[in-house]
């Protein structure tokens, strides 16, 4: 194993104090066993020698072994011949250590009230995620990584990391790489039958990135957005994060109801909509409410985000054109993702924006992250090109399609307390709490389901709904997957009732 040549302490011990009148190597080994008392270096961390910590910190070598020689007494570090000097695998009273107990007493004492911005404030209602989410059943808008063609990514992967010059490791264009784009139109056209030309694409992160943008490029703090409700939730709190007003218009069997949107704020900048399979209902916009949608925004100068995040993916009757393929007066932003159709730690997705928009879309993000990883582009643009995607969207169309008719035959257990919405598209079908159990907090079912390792939505997250219910993900789990979480569904609602029941 190749030895450490940088010292990990520059920044934590080269600013350490002069003039206190404690020793330099005491004030050394303070802010070494403060490093590994707090976790900033994890057990069997392997240490930089006495040499480079003494030239990185401008002291005499005998001064960091003093500091080093303290730590080992302590039991903070072990010493291996031949090897070098490791944080110890278990700490001598790490939680009773004098720098955790004064953080425990201050914490005590009085908690962190410290002013946030309005912003934040904003964003705590949706708060951030701590833990990656787990493939379990029924985890919604969760490919299953098994089916991804890991081998053929990377092999891509090494061979554009291995190209000459400096495409992949230079800053590159906030709208993306040329490839990139040209494949998602190329794409998006084929599949979607959109209408775009690749210099209109934005390659971003995901979807919230694109929203963020479309908020930042075309309305200011105060104005106000159409939202569905029930419908995604990390969405609407990036406009609200932006300083829109977020308006929630009902939906119904049709989708977005346009003319309660126009009842409740007429004049709002813009509408966030996912026509093709609504999120988490699963209707679809009908024909003659895409064209109201559009009436609307030529009338009011707003414009239409229009989510397409699994519109790869369907499974009975034709495909729905696009909101973007029907505008004709450049009032549609048309998001995709590949993030749920390759694996969401991709972090890859695109926004197809009016000609005339380009230029205050690619300014927003340029100054939200620069640009998306550039090698990451580049590997995807290739496996675009290359036939890849079209085969894993064959592949898995077919896969999900099975899994979703196993998932509907078996769910028939639930036919006495679930009424199921539509499963045509997507990888995800939402249930509803019938007549019978109308009562029911869906969070407390999903909450008993989490317990027995089972993961099911609450419809109640997602908005205004006049009933609880369940989303269920069915694309990542096979048919004895669902027949067993499917019982720990049934037997967590009759649990749920009864208790709901003897109150």
């Amino acid at each position: 194993m190749a030895k450490q040549t940088g010292s990990v302490f520059t920044v934590d011990v080269a600013g350490l104090e002069t003039g206190s009148g404690q020793p330099t190597y005491e004030r050394i080994c303070e802010r070494i066993r403060a490093a590994i008392a707090s976790g900033a270096l994890a057990p069997n961390a392997r240490l930089p020698s006495s040499r480079t910590l003494a030239k990185d910190l401008g002291v005499a070598r005998n001064t960091v072994d003093w500091a080093l020689g303290q730590l080992v007494a302590d039991g903070y570090i072990v010493r291996k011949r031949g090897a070098g000097s490791f944080v110890a695998a278990h700490l001598p009273e790490r939680d009773a250590s004098p720098l955790s107990a004064k953080r425990a007493a201050k914490r005590q004492a009085a908690p962190d009230d410290r002013r946030l911005s309005q912003r934040a404030a904003a964003l705590r209602s949706y708060p951030g995620h701590y833990r990656p989410s787990q493939a379990v059943p029924f985890t919604p808008s969760l490919p299953p990584i098994d089916l991804f063609p890991r081998k053929a990514w990377n092999r891509l992967l090494a061979r554009e990391a291995g190209k000459p010059g400096s495409e992949y490791w230079a800053y590159g264009a906030s709208n993306g790489l040329p490839a990139l784009r040209e494949a998602i139109a190329a794409h998006a056209s084929a599949m979607r039958a959109t209408r775009c030309s690749p210099e209109q694409v934005i390659v971003v992160t995901s979807t919230q990135q694109a929203v963020e943008l479309a908020g930042q490029a075309l309305a200011d703090p105060g104005d106000k957005a159409w939202v569905e409700a029930p419908g995604y939730q990390p969405v609407q709190h990036c406009l609200r994060a932006a300083g829109l007003e977020v308006v929630n218009v009902p939906v119904d069997e049709h989708g977005l109801d346009v003319d309660s949107g126009r009842a409740l704020a007429p004049n709002a900048r813009l509408a966030y909509v996912t026509p093709a399979h609504q999120y988490p209902l699963g209707h679809e916009m009908s024909l003659a409410r895409r064209q109201a949608l559009l009436d609307w925004a030529q009338a009011q100068d707003a414009y239409v985000i229009e989510d397409d995040y699994d519109g790869d993916y369907r499974y009975e009757g034709r495909p729905i054109a696009s909101l973007q393929g029907m505008d004709d007066g450049g009032r549609v932003i048309y998001v995709g993702s590949f993030n749920k159709i390759l694996f969401p730690g991709l972090r890859i997705a695109y926004a197809i924006v009016p000609e005339p928009l380009v230029a205050a879309f690619v300014d927003a993000k340029h100054v939200a992250d620069g640009h998306t990883a550039l090698l990451t582009q580049g590997v995807l643009a290739a496996f675009i090109q290359e036939g890849h995607l079209a085969r894993h969207l064959r592949k898995t169309r077919a896969i999900y399609d099975e899994r979703r008719l196993a998932f509907l035959e078996e769910a028939k257990v639930l036919a006495d307390a679930l009424d199921f919405g539509p499963a045509h598209a997507g990888m995800h079908v939402a249930g509803l709490f019938n007549d019978r159990l109308a009562h029911l907090d869906d969070r407390v079912v999903a909450a008993e389901c989490a317990r027995a390792g089972v993961e099911v939505h609450p419809l109640s997250k997602y908005g205004a709904t006049d009933r609880g219910g369940l989303v269920f993900g069915f694309a990542g789990t096979t048919r004895a997957g669902a027949r067993a979480g499917l019982d720990i569904v049934r037997r967590a609602i009759v649990s749920v009732g009864v208790s709901a029941s003897g109150r």
